[in-house]
């Protein structure tokens, strides 16, 4: 006499195991969006600048190229911390509209900039103070370009003009000019 097990049984233990073999799947993706999401905002902090001061007494910050090809580095402007894509194509420091907002900067004078997104609006603003590590200016113009998205923004010329600037083996050194 074979005892053949009942229809049901068999399909309704199926389902389970399709049932656990979804969730297992969901649940790895779960937790890689939000590690991901982690690993993202880590990345649009920036790295901390290395302070160091050279033989002759110069102030230098180092900075260490990610593997995106970026120098992505946390600054300060007006005492709150941001962070800064290294630009040396951009002329100005430029920010996003949302920390204009945040930092409370002001809109002046609208005008247009050649991006590498085609031209768009963009207005002068003038930031008190703007502080990369150890290196630290005044009255550094800007623009405020609503047309950039996130958290981050592009540290140019109009800051960067004023230090030496080394790149060598994936290490940048911005430093003080010899006076």
């Amino acid at each position: 006499m074979s005892h053949e097990p009942e229809h049901g049984s068999t399909e309704s233990s199926s389902n389970i195991g399709k049932w656990m073999i979804i969730g297992f799947w969901l649940l790895i993706l779960a937790f890689a969006t939000y590690f991901g999401q982690k690993w993202m905002e880590k990345r649009s902090r920036g790295q901390i600048p290395m302070n160091f001061t050279a033989p002759d007494g110069r102030r230098s910050i180092g900075l260490e190229l990610d593997k995106w090809g970026q120098y992505l580095v946390k600054g300060e402007i007006n005492g709150e911390t941001v962070a800064f894509i290294v630009d040396t194509g951009a002329t100005d420091v430029s920010i996003t509209g949302e920390m204009a907002e945040k930092l409370g900067l002001e809109y002046g004078s609208e005008g247009l900039a050649l991006t590498a997104n085609g031209v768009v609006t963009v207005y002068e603003t003038t930031i008190d103070e703007l502080s990369i590590g150890q290196l630290t200016l005044k009255n550094v113009r800007g623009s405020i370009n609503s047309s950039m998205d996130g958290e981050v923004g592009l540290l140019g010329m109009t800051f960067l003009r004023h230090f030496e600037l080394i790149q060598r083996d994936g290490f940048l050194t911005i430093r003080e000019p010899n006076q």
